[in-house]
């Protein structure tokens, strides 16, 4: 009779939870607003999940509207990703109409044996990604790697 009494409280808790969590409404996303001072941005990505979450968030930010340099750094399997995959290009497309820059790291695109020649035009390749990160550190931009 215990066990029929625990599983019953147990089985109330949880419906009454799962009730409570479906009647909130959903996070809005483009309400949050940065409220910090920086104006000068910049994310370190190797991996496509990054890459489309750095570009949602430039979008959010108004880039332009608000004065903000944003950079994205771009390393590792990324680099192939970026030339290979063709459904990236309206996030990159997206990403620089918001006003994010990129640059691409050429000891990755080498590592991977990626050709060069065809890399988007509006991709800056750099040296090195880590040494570019430490670059912008040192010029006051607020850097991340994901």
């Amino acid at each position: 009779m215990t066990k029929y009494f625990f599983s019953i409280i147990l089985f109330l808790m949880t419906a009454t939870f799962t009730l409570q969590a479906q009647d909130q409404p959903p996070v809005n996303q483009e309400d949050y607003i940065y409220e910090g001072s920086s104006t000068k941005f910049a994310v370190m990505v190797p991996d496509v999940l990054h890459f489309k979450a750095g570009v949602e968030t430039a979008e959010r930010m108004h880039l332009k509207e608000n004065g903000y340099k944003f950079e994205m750094v771009i390393i590792g399997e990324l680099s192939k990703a970026i030339v290979e995959d063709e459904s990236l290009k309206p996030y990159l497309d997206r990403a620089i109409e918001a006003g994010m820059n990129f640059t691409v790291c050429e000891y990755a695109l080498d590592l991977l044996g990626v050709d060069k020649s065809k890399i988007d035009k509006r991709v800056k390749i750099i040296p090195n990604g880590w040494l570019r990160i430490y670059e912008l550190q040192d010029k006051g931009y607020n850097t991340i790697r994901s």
